[in-house]
């Protein structure tokens, strides 16, 4: 696997489980205006994920889904958390970690592998995008 192989298939797991993570706490909260930003940051995920696939495709590859473990915790994980606690500040605080989560592992391929091309370029708008998305998600807290 080439260094924008490993970069790619990081951003598709990433954008995908964030947007897995997003639909199963969409149900979860009352707030509209929460709705509303969790609605837009789905939309950029699967576009983020969509974006991955295809270069992936061009090189004849296809995406590696996350692991069953790694899913299964994730769902685990969020129900244990928003049993007892679905306010608007829990759940922004929720995905604050989860968007923190996907930085780090980015960053990690990012600076390990030194992408070129389109695989850099969307690395680095997905990096953005996280960051801007914990950014916005702290007026919930």
């Amino acid at each position: 696997m080439d260094k924008n192989e490993a970069l790619l298939q990081e951003i598709y797991k990433n954008t995908t489980m964030g947007g897995d993570a997003l639909i199963d706490l969409m149900d979860k909260t009352q707030n509209p205006e929460m709705r509303t930003e969790m609605t837009r940051e789905l939309e950029r995920y699967r576009e983020y994920s969509s974006r991955a696939t295809n270069l992936l495709a061009e090189r004849g590859l296809k995406p590696e889904e996350p692991g069953m473990m790694a899913k299964a915790g994730s769902k685990i994980g969020m129900a244990f958390n928003t049993m007892l606690d679905t306010t608007t500040s829990h759940i922004a605080e929720m995905m604050i970690n989860g968007a923190t989560m996907g930085i780090i592992n980015i960053e990690k391929q990012f600076n390990e592998n030194n992408p070129t091309g389109e695989a850099r370029k969307l690395a680095e708008e997905v990096l953005d995008f996280e960051k801007s998305t914990a950014d916005n998600l702290a007026r919930f807290l």
